[in-house]
Formats: C-alpha cells, sequence, structure tokens
C-alpha cells in the first residue's frame, strides 16, 4: 500500500485559499485571507473550502479501494469500468477532464499478468492458511492466462479476451485509484475510516493519507481525526471505550 499527495501546493496554501472565498461574507481585505481561512476551519464553516481539491495516487486492493469510492461527498468521479468515453459523451453534455477527480484502474483495460494482492492480516497469521492462500492466487493467475489465450486462439480480439479473462480477478488484486477530496470531505472521510471500527486495510490508508498531510501540513492534519474525538463522544453502535457513548455522556452531564 502506498499513498502518495499529487498537488501538494493545494495543502500549502489551503488556509489563505480558503480565506479569500470566506473574506467576501464579511467584506474582510484580502490581506487577512489566511487567518480568516484558519478561523473558518477552526469553527466549522467550510463552504469557502469545496472550490479546494487535495489529490491523491494510492495503490491498494481493489476491495479496500472501492469502499473508498462509497464516499461521495465532495468526491465526484468518472465511471471508468461501466462505460467507454464515447459512451459517456453521449450521455453527459459536458464531458470535462479537470472535473474528473475518482478514477480507478480498470480491470476492463488492463492485462493484470502475475498480479500482486493483499493477504489480510489473520492469514498472514498463519503458516497453513498463508500458503493456502497464495496458491489460490496463483492458480487464479494461471487460469486467466490459460482463459485469455484460449479466446485469442478461437479468434477473439486480444483486449476483448483480456476483458473477459479479468472476470476472474478478486477483490484483493492490487491496483492505482486516483482520487481528490475536498477539505471538508476529508474530515467527514477520517471520520468514519480513522475509527477503530473500519476495516483495517482501509484504516491503514487513511492513516497513510494523514502522515503524509502531515509533512506539508501538520494544522490541518491535526482536523483529520476519528468522529469521536472531535464530538468527544462515539456515535457507534459498537463503541471501542476511547469515548463514551451518547447515553453515557448524557448520564454524566445529567450527574446521574
Amino acid at each position: 500500500m502506498k499513498v502518495t499527495i499529487l498537488n501538494p501546493e493545494i495543502l500549502e496554501n489551503l488556509y489563505k485559499n480558503h480565506g479569500e472565498f470566506a473574506c467576501t461574507c464579511y467584506d474582510t481585505p484580502k490581506k487577512y485571507a489566511e487567518k480568516v481561512g484558519k478561523s473558518c476551519s477552526e469553527s466549522g464553516h467550510m463552504s469557502g473550502s469545496r472550490c479546494e481539491y487535495i489529490k491523491f495516487e494510492i495503490e491498494g486492493d481493489r476491495g479496500t479501494l472501492e469502499q473508498m469510492m462509497r464516499h461521495e461527498i465532495g468526491v465526484r468521479y468518472d465511471e471508468i469500468d461501466k462505460y467507454s468515453y464515447s459512451d459517456r459523451i453521449e450521455m453527459i453534455i459536458d464531458v470535462n477532464p479537470v472535473n474528473i477527480v475518482k478514477n480507478m484502474q480498470s480491470f476492463r483495460y488492463v492485462d493484470k499478468n502475475e498480479f500482486t494482492y493483499v493477504i489480510p492480516k489473520n492469514i498472514q497469521k498463519y503458516e497453513d492458511v498463508n500458503i493456502l492462500y497464495e496458491n489460490t492466487m496463483k492458480m487464479i493467475d494461471e487460469r486467466r492466462k490459460q482463459i485469455r489465450d484460449l479466446l485469442v486462439m478461437h479468434g477473439v480480439d486480444y483486449k476483448k479476451a483480456v476483458e473477459d479473462a479479468n472476470f476472474v480477478l478478486p477483490r484483493a488484486t492490487n491496483l492505482t485509484l486516483t482520487i481528490g477530496f475536498t477539505p471538508e470531505a476529508l474530515i467527514q472521510f477520517m471520520f468514519k475510516r480513522l475509527c477503530t471500527r473500519a476495516q483495517d486495510e482501509i484504516r491503514d490508508i487513511a492513516r497513510a493519507m494523514k502522515k503524509e498531510i502531515e509533512k506539508i501540513n501538520p494544522l490541518f492534519a491535526q482536523e483529520l481525526v476519528p468522529q469521536c474525538q472531535y464530538l468527544l463522544w462515539c456515535p457507534e453502535k459498537n463503541c471501542c471505550g476511547a469515548y463514551p457513548s451518547k447515553e453515557e455522556l448524557r448520564i454524566k452531564i445529567k450527574g446521574k
């Protein structure tokens, strides 16, 4: 798993750019833009930041990256696996490449020879389970190639044969996702994905994203926390105990 920030300059100027938009609200001089941006961020007034996208390139397994693509607020994407580019043009009037900020490597077009894959932590713990898992992946790789090559022998175009054979690829297959979040959307993403109830693999990605942000904008990184740390109580049904549940907090406030 690897995380790379594609546009670090956005993070470097995040509060200044946010403030330049937000200054309009009270007709504040632009020379105070960075101060205004920080103040708005601290108070949760994020509308002025919605013109900014923090873009990441993430290498990981398809199943985990598909989970990331469930986050839609502040994130737009091109449905590359469902439609060809020409189909997309016919479906919508304006297809502007600069608006595509979520895109995943396609199983349809990429010939995944000797594909790499993620091994869940519990499987890694036990040698016999790990061997069985890896042998299964090796078998899938061999069968996928055989299916592709047999289709070509039957006269199927190579690219189409790759597309059809790739249907056997598991969700553990590693690939690349490019994704862009508004600062507000990234905070919401971290609320859920830094939580102990998040899947291990996606929590690892969230931590890696935060670590990369810390290198550029440590102040903004402090805002990227699990939701309980922000609320000071846990909204989850199965609480880990790091913070009190809502009911426990209510009892404490009432002194009962």
